[in-house]
């Protein structure tokens, strides 16, 4: 396993908040290279792993030494998305979970669903315990601070699988936490965890790479659209 910036602290604040701030994961080259890459003045892009630098990154040890301590060796990214706040693609995320994945081909898997499609490509809803044994990355291409409509998290929501939409509009937000962060920061996120963004005071763009990750193959002959 390569050496990995996590500290004890940092995993069980993950396994019993659902997330970690982690601070200067990413050096100053592979910053630029992918600030060059990844357009400032772009709101988002979806299918993030069909770029080879983005597929290169997922599997580099800056990345893979913050996954596998949690997933395991045998863990691999099956999705990736940019995120951006920009003049005029500046938006408010509501409350929510990260509830669906990406598969290559549509195959019915009994309990599971609905069924989506987003960019070209299927999504579906799996069961609350494989995306509970998933876990998220967002790297971040610039800083973002509280003006810059910052991920809001809500400590170990995680950890009561799916919650329906009335029961997301109803769950105390006392507790709610701004995790703002610098250039290079990662932010590991369970996908259950309920988060969500306000629009930026000053939307001078924030780039978000986020990287998903699992560590196990879909039943019934289902696969993943991406495997990196």
């Amino acid at each position: 396993m390569p050496m990995s910036p996590l500290s004890t602290e940092k995993l069980n604040q993950i396994a019993e908040n659902g997330y970690a701030v982690v601070p200067s994961c990413l050096d100053a080259p592979t910053l630029c290279e992918l600030s060059d890459l990844l357009d400032a003045n772009h709101a988002g892009v979806r299918n993030l792993l069909d770029i080879p630098k983005v597929r290169e990154l997922a599997r580099s040890s800056a990345v893979r030494s913050l996954i596998e301590p949690v997933l395991g060796s045998s863990c691999f990214a099956v999705r990736g998305i940019l995120f951006n706040k920009v003049d005029g693609t500046n938006w408010k995320v509501p409350w929510h979970q990260d509830c669906v994945i990406a598969v290559a081909e549509r195959r019915e898997v009994l309990g599971w669903g609905p069924w989506s499609i987003k960019a070209g490509v299927h999504h579906i809803r799996p069961s609350s315990e494989l995306i509970s044994r998933m876990l998220a990355v967002r790297l971040h291409l610039d800083d973002c601070g509280s003006d810059n409509g910052p991920l809001r998290v809500i400590p170990s929501s995680h950890r009561w699988g799916f919650l329906s939409d009335k029961q997301i509009q109803e769950w105390p937000k006392d507790n709610a936490i701004t995790c703002t962060a610098r250039r290079g920061d990662a932010i590991l996120m369970q996908p259950l965890l309920l988060h969500a963004s306000s629009t930026a005071r000053l939307p001078s763009g924030r780039r978000v790479v986020h990287l998903e990750f699992a560590a196990e193959e879909l039943p019934n002959g289902l696969r993943w659209r991406d495997r990196v």
